[in-house]
């Protein structure tokens, strides 16, 4: 019966311990804009920084390497630890019974270790200084994701005014086709293509409008999780893409200064610390003792003492452990030198080509703006044809088609310069705390 309330107790006890453990996740919700719900991008990047739980996990990592960094600085100073003892004891047969009390304090102190608590010391300082470095390489990349999709939403807000003006105008070259059937000067077929292309031309405002909300979510995620829909943000894309353009920089000084190549190089030196606590397992170890005390049978007895001591420790043989791990040691810091030589590299190669991708999407914008200047009076001049019988429905068609394209193609060309503003910047490594005090 005992047996059967210790494993209900046991039972209560471990459920209560799990509900200790049960992580509960701050509430998501969707929420709809209000009024003083508009995002700047500014704005955007203060909710960012503030709520983004990458960066605040990043910065968790910080402190737990800055404690590790502390605890390895402890090894330092001397370990000290008091006690007290009390005891009885009694012989067999009528032997008379013992007591014993005793308090001491014994402090030690490493002298020296072959440098081992330095290689430590050093190795956690480079960890620490690689988790920062890791973080700015975060914050980084969330900058990159936060400002893709603050601008597709801005093209897809941009495109929803495009498409609602191009199906306008598709129903009513529609509803002029259809008359021009009915008039006998138009044959079934272009009508009917016609009513095709003007429901298709609904069915794009229905796709974009869904593709703001898709947005909507994903900026939100990307601010912290402030979820609005639709999100409601500052910005034309017309004034964003004024002014890009810059002088070809140094590929080779921007990937050594970038922080994912600086993180690998802060690891390949806390590999390089580790070789030095390695070569200790091969140098004698010094160590100081003290204790001071007190003992005796009761407190009225108690007499003091105290010791001090000097230990030597000489490794002659271990089965060539120690050697092994210096050799291991050594191999670990030259893969790690290596990694970091390969990321930097890799860096060089990826500014190169991001840099040719920034300046072929900026000048494309301009391009795309010709083009669009051209076709738009180009419509005008066929449809008036058209209108007056001078232009057939396949010249009328081409050229709607035309316009219709070039809008759209106009809207996504100045997007994709800012996205790829944005990745251009994302490889030269600059933050989230970049922006802000650039804001």
């Amino acid at each position: 019966m005992r047996r059967f309330f210790g494993n209900i107790v046991a039972s209560l006890f471990l459920v209560a311990v799990a509900g200790c453990l049960r992580v509960h996740l701050p509430k998501a919700e969707i929420k709809s804009p209000g009024e003083k719900e508009v995002f700047s991008w500014g704005k955007a990047v203060e909710g960012s920084l503030r709520n983004h739980p990458d960066l605040l996990q990043a910065r968790a990592q910080i402190e737990s390497a800055a404690r590790d960094r502390d605890s390895a600085a402890g090894d330092y100073l001397p370990s000290v630890d008091g006690g007290m003892d009390r005891s009885r004891s009694r012989g067999t047969g009528t032997a008379a019974m013992k007591d014993s009390l005793s308090f001491d304090i014994t402090a030690s102190q490493n002298l020296f270790d072959g440098l081992n608590t330095t290689g430590n010391f050093l190795a956690a300082r480079k960890r620490l200084e690689s988790s920062k470095l890791a973080y700015r390489d975060t914050s980084a990349s969330v900058r990159l994701r936060l400002r893709t999709a603050f601008v597709q939403v801005l093209e897809y807000n941009k495109l929803l005014d495009v498409n609602r003006r191009i199906a306008s105008r598709r129903h009513d070259n529609a509803e002029m086709i259809r008359l021009r059937y009915e008039a006998g000067r138009e044959n079934l077929g272009s009508a009917l293509r016609a009513g095709a292309i003007a429901s298709q031309a609904d069915f794009d405002v229905r796709q974009t409008e869904r593709q703001i909300d898709s947005k909507s979510i994903l900026l939100g995620r990307e601010i912290g999780g402030d979820f609005y829909l639709p999100v409601q943000i500052e910005g034309d894309l017309e004034t964003l893409v004024l002014g890009l353009n810059g002088i070809k920089p140094d590929f080779v000084g921007l990937a050594e200064q970038t922080p994912q190549v600086r993180k690998f190089i802060r690891i390949a030196e806390a590999f390089k610390a580790a070789v030095i606590s390695a070569q200790s397992g091969v140098w004698p170890k010094v160590d100081g003792a003290y204790n001071y005390g007190y003992t005796g049978a009761k407190e009225s007895q108690l007499r003091d003492n105290m010791l001090l001591g000097l230990t030597v420790t000489v490794p002659f043989f271990n089965g060539g452990k120690n050697i092994a791990a210096i050799r291991k040691a050594r191999a670990d810091y030259e893969a790690a030198l290596q990694a970091a030589r390969s990321v930097r590299d890799a860096r060089v190669a990826e500014l190169a080509d991001g840099w040719a991708l920034f300046r072929d999407a900026a000048e494309s914008v301009e391009v795309q703006r010709e083009f669009l200047k051209a076709n738009r009076e180009r419509a005008d001049i066929v449809r008036a044809e058209y209108t007056s019988g001078l232009a057939n429905f396949q010249d009328f068609d081409i050229s709607e088609q035309e316009i219709t394209d070039t809008e759209k193609n106009f809207v996504r060309s100045m997007a994709l310069a800012l996205i790829q503003k944005a990745n251009w910047e994302y490889l030269k490594g600059e933050t989230l705390e970049d922006a802000k005090d650039a804001n």
